[in-house]
């Protein structure tokens, strides 16, 4: 009786081995695009590092860049269009209150390899952002500018988080 039960087990674990190998795969579920994450809605800034941090005076060194904006822009919004347009939108609180709520002047594109993210304004140079990563609710990128905050010229890493609203 024992051989019975073992033959009868190995069989079944056999026809249930043939029976997910030859199984057809029903995922048909697929991974949303980098364009499709940036179209998904408005963008908020959550956090913004700058490295190396920077001396403004009184020896305070600041890393934290977000930390020193101004609440009315902590709540600024930025749409990525299907289109390639952006509209940034002032959010709930205006820093200036003759400002147009809502303003459609810039322009974005990706790269064909999906990672560096161009942004446009008019009378502006072009931000080169590269996406170290974007999934449904957060992205981060990270850019470099060279700038004078006092010392001379230096090259500095900007890293922004943004949060899907």
């Amino acid at each position: 009786m024992k051989m019975n039960f073992k033959t009868i087990g190995l069989l079944s674990l056999a026809f249930l081995l043939s029976m997910a190998a030859c199984k057809k795969d029903d995922d048909t579920s697929t991974n949303p695009t980098t364009t499709e994450y940036l179209t998904a809605g408005n963008w908020k800034i959550a956090s913004m590092t700058i490295d190396p941090g920077v001396d403004f005076g009184g020896g305070v060194i600041i890393t934290d860049f977000f930390a020193q904006f101004p609440n009315c822009s902590k709540d600024d919004l930025i749409r990525f269009n299907t289109n390639g347009s952006i509209t940034d939108d002032e959010g709930a609180t205006k820093c200036d209150a003759g400002d147009p709520q809502t303003e459609t002047t810039g322009s974005w594109s990706l790269s064909a390899d999906n990672k560096m993210l161009t942004v446009s304004y008019p009378d502006e140079d072009p931000l080169v952002i590269t996406i170290t990563s974007i999934n449904s609710t957060n992205m981060t990128g990270t850019y470099t500018m060279v700038e004078d905050f006092g010392d001379g010229d230096e090259t500095y890493t900007i890293t922004t988080g943004f949060v899907l609203q």
